[in-house]
């Protein structure tokens, strides 16, 4: 899924360069776009439901290349792994150009389900893991000029 980044003037250090902590901060808001609305109804009803609680477990990033504001980016999103009570997205920040695109930079999240009242790890509901599940089964299907592609793993219980 790609999904247009903007990457603003205030989020750039003295070098005109991205500062890297905001990264993960692009990295989520490419996932509220493009993840949670294929999933359930709406935003309430991921981060404000009665029933779990997603939070991060694990990210990293990986730095190729600045994003600079006033650039065209924008953020390819590929649900990678899904297990028992956890997923894993990885998100490409690519700089679109006239020669193709760039890759700048990389992240990867894992979200685990919890349960809001002991925060004890909890299944995924299975309406939620079927999304994930053929989420990540179309990232890793030959797309057209086989670009894009991704490695499929299962997560186990992460």
């Amino acid at each position: 899924m790609r999904v247009p980044i903007t990457v603003h003037f205030d989020e750039a250090d003295p070098g005109g360069i991205l500062f890297f902590g905001r990264v993960l901060t692009l990295a989520h808001r490419a996932f509220e776009t493009a993840v949670v609305p294929r999933l359930v109804s709406g935003w309430d009803a991921w981060f404000r439901s009665d029933a779990f609680l997603v939070p991060i477990r694990h990210a990293e990033a990986t730095f190729t290349s600045p994003l600079r504001p006033g650039r065209a980016h924008a953020a390819v999103v590929e649900v990678t792994a899904v297990g028992t009570t956890s997923f894993e997205v990885h998100t490409r920040f690519v700089e679109e150009g006239e020669e193709g695109d760039r890759l700048c930079a990389e992240t990867r999240v894992t979200h685990v389900f919890t349960d809001p009242a002991t925060f004890a790890k909890r299944p995924i509901p299975e309406a939620i893991r079927r999304g994930l599940v053929e989420m990540r089964d179309s990232t890793t299907a030959p797309s057209a000029g086989g670009a894009g592609t991704s490695r499929a793993r299962s997560a186990g219980s992460r």
